[in-house]
């Protein structure tokens, strides 16, 4: 499972060996127990990258090998690729609606490969992590 927590000091990757389900549950039980209220959507976020990047050519062989629908690669221009990803936003605090953890669940090698890409793109400072969801929350 990959988790991208949205905070007001910024956004990181995190790659999890919790089950996607488990971990949802564990958060929504996690709000109610203290009282915060609790959001929960389905949404997906893109995540735009240099088309350079070494890990995103394994990660392309990857989802032609192992087709999901919870990931798209799109071209923007010759330069920059957005990878599209489908999951879960969850926020604990109606205060902070731009902070929360997005979550999706891939197969573990296309994790893997989504992680160096993301370790890659920020070494290079050319990643951008927008929310594409109408009523977004960046």
């Amino acid at each position: 499972m990959l988790k991208l927590t949205y905070t007001s000091t910024g956004v990181t990757l995190e790659r999890s060996v919790e089950f996607f389900e488990v971990a949802i549950r564990r958060r929504v039980l996690l709000g109610l127990r203290i009282g915060n209220p609790v959001g929960l959507e389905p949404t997906s976020i893109s995540l735009l990258v240099k088309h350079s990047l070494p890990a995103l050519k394994g990660l392309r062989g990857l989802i032609t090998h192992t087709p999901t629908d919870a990931l798209q690669l799109v071209a923007k221009g010759s330069i920059q690729v957005e990878i599209r990803l489908k999951g879960y936003w969850l926020t604990q605090q109606e205060n902070f609606p731009g902070e929360g953890i997005f979550l999706t669940n891939t197969h573990p090698e296309v994790e893997g490969h989504l992680v160096q890409i993301w370790k890659s793109s920020h070494q290079n400072a050319s990643t951008l992590a927008t929310q594409t969801t109408p009523g977004a929350y960046s």
